[in-house]
């Protein structure tokens, strides 16, 4: 497996330093078994980090000190602010690691159909594998959207600027940047095609290789993005026919460095992370006063989450939500509870809203302890369902793009830092983050609005 990433790599960047403008020849360099493409599609660039990750840092979950703030790198400096100006000269690995995994699963897209499958049992693996390139790329494609595109409205998709769809690995192939609609179209329908080929199980010994649960649940998060509740509940009930087993907190000891087991958490679908170099300033910078303090006394999340800061005055995020250090940035089963409650209140189902929430967080609290919520009206059980939402999903990529979609209106995000406040009012064009230089200069792709 190694000689064939390093391969693959090494005519990678000896061709341009930029993706989308990469230049190997996939005849001579990739795979020709389904068992070479399963060990590319398993390899550790492909699920780990692997998505931006960038969203988070101008996210509401932690609080840069001034000192670390003036020590950071430029693009963790101008991020935690919202600036203008991003990058400086940094490499910009959030753009290009993913788009390195969509190249690899295109790749094996174009490559697996004239691989031979002479009995049932390749047959089986080359489903699994040309699923696993559809799942891949459709959510590289959507981190990759909540990144660098535009907000996904109802009424502006159609016109909104997306992210570049790349569809092929062929170097020469340069497309502009798609629309919000037709990004999301493409997402859907990767992420749809995967389905009847990946197994019907967890990959619980594989967690980097994805599932039926897990597309389900994708789509399920898809679909919550472009505000399509009844489809959104849809695919989340269909992930929870498959699945819905959840942890119970109460078995895990909060007082080890890492309360989940090595083998990592059952409640996790697919398992990937964001790019590593910004991991430090989440797990060393304090987390949001407010959202730590929302936490009741007997919540386990409070202490399997969460450690106390050197300082003795703050608290860190733990980072151990699959068992390693890094960013979370996968699919897990407790967003998709979550999900689904969040749809039927906005359908007005109060009670099975209400029961899919309690469901969960009967798990998350010391044992016989938690009073399940009780609402009057709809609005009542969305309050609680996002706020709820807000508690179980820290310091995941998810959080950036449920701000794109629930700050559209109202929600103003304010930084202190030393003596200057900073604002990212509601909707402002700086949910999308700006696309590299050499991107926009190379390719001719169109820069973001700042």
């Amino acid at each position: 497996m190694r000689s064939i990433i390093c391969i693959l790599l090494a005519g990678t960047f000896a061709a341009c330093n930029k993706y989308l403008d990469m230049n190997p020849n996939p005849t001579q360099t990739a795979p020709n078994t389904v068992q070479g493409m399963r060990e590319l599609m398993d390899n550790n660039l492909i699920t780990e980090n692997c998505t931006p990750g960038l969203g988070h840092l101008g996210s509401d979950d932690y609080i840069m000190s001034y000192d670390t703030w003036l020590n950071a790198e430029t693009t963790v400096k101008n991020a935690y602010v919202w600036q203008k100006d991003i990058y400086g000269d940094e490499t910009v690995l959030s753009w290009s690691a993913p788009y390195k995994v969509v190249y690899y699963c295109n790749v094996v897209l174009e490559r697996l159909p004239g691989v031979p499958r002479p009995d049932s049992a390749t047959r089986t693996e080359y489903n699994a594998v040309m699923g696993t390139a559809l799942f891949t790329r459709s959510y590289q494609f959507y981190t990759l959207e909540e990144t660098f595109g535009q907000i996904y409205r109802p009424g502006t998709a159609a016109n909104a600027t997306g992210i570049v769809l790349k569809l092929t690995s062929n170097p020469h192939d340069q497309p502009t940047r798609s629309t919000v609609q037709k990004v999301f179209t493409q997402i859907l329908a990767d992420a749809k095609r995967s389905i009847p080929l990946l197994p019907d199980e967890v990959q619980f010994t594989h967690r980097n290789r994805p599932c039926k649960p897990a597309a389900y649940a994708l789509l399920s998060r898809v679909y919550l993005t472009m505000q399509e509740y009844d489809s959104a509940r849809i695919y989340a009930d269909s992930c929870l026919q498959y699945y819905d087993k959840l942890v119970v907190y109460d078995t895990l000891n909060a007082k080890t460095a890492r309360p989940f087991p090595p083998a990592g958490n059952d409640e996790v679908l697919y398992q990937c992370s964001a790019v590593s170099f910004l991991a430090q300033y989440y797990f060393t910078s304090e987390v949001d006063t407010t959202l730590y303090n929302s936490y009741a006394d007997n919540d386990l999340r409070k202490t399997i989450f969460f450690r106390t800061s050197p300082s003795g005055t703050g608290h860190y995020f733990r980072g151990q939500y699959t068992g390693k250090v890094f960013l979370f940035s996968g699919v897990a089963l407790d967003e998709v509870y979550l999900t689904r409650a969040e749809c039927y209140a906005r359908k007005g189902d109060i009670t099975a809203a209400l029961l899919d929430l309690n469901t969960l967080l009967t798990r998350r609290w010391k044992t016989g302890t938690f009073q399940p919520y009780t609402a009057t009206t709809a609005s009542e059980a969305l309050t609680m369902v996002l706020a709820e939402r807000r508690k179980e999903t820290p310091f995941r990529e998810t959080r950036w793009a449920d701000l794109r979609r629930l700050n559209q209106d109202s929600g103003t995000l304010r930084r202190i830092v030393g003596d200057s406040v900073y604002m990212l009012p509601p909707g402002n064009i700086r949910y999308a983050y700006p696309i590299p230089k050499e991107e926009i200069g190379v390719g001719g792709i169109e820069q973001n609005l700042r």
